[in-house]
């Protein structure tokens, strides 16, 4: 069941990685993308307080990624090179995040709040994928470790 779980998590990252791709080749080939998009920037402003979602965001997916790598730090010798290479993902996603959402602009890129949106989401499902294989890490506890 774990192994289900990861690998749905993995295909759900790389869809939402896949996906701002595409809306980017297409807001930069399409007109009509290009003028949805400025419709839905246009709407999301005017209905929400975007300035303040995408700080939020951010601080909390950055909270979020520091928190795991302090357990995992505590918890390095229990865990496995995977559990590493979830890590160094984790932070590359996270700042992939942080520094295209802090960046960037709806003025620089149309397609800002969808591929920031779909960034956010590849971040999350990693710091959670991250959390869950760090705090499940099994390893020797103190009593057995020099007993049989």
């Amino acid at each position: 069941m774990k192994k289900i779980g990861y690998i749905l998590a993995l295909v759900l990252e790389i869809a939402a990685l896949a996906g701002a791709y595409i809306i980017h080749y297409f807001t930069r080939r399409k007109l009509g993308m290009v003028r949805y998009l400025n419709f839905k920037n246009m709407t999301w402003e005017r209905d929400y307080p975007m300035g303040a979602l995408k700080t939020g965001c951010v601080a909390v997916v950055a909270v979020l990624t520091v928190l795991v790598l302090l357990f995992f730090l505590k918890k390095r010798k229990e865990t496995s090179r995977l559990v590493y290479a979830m890590n160094i993902c984790m932070i590359a996603l996270t700042a992939l995040y942080a520094g295209y959402t802090l960046g960037s602009s709806t003025e620089t890129m149309t397609d800002y709040y969808f591929i920031s949106i779909l960034f956010l989401l590849a971040a999350a499902v990693q710091v959670i994928k991250t959390a869950i294989a760090v705090l499940t890490a099994k390893g020797q506890t103190e009593g057995a470790k020099g007993e049989k």
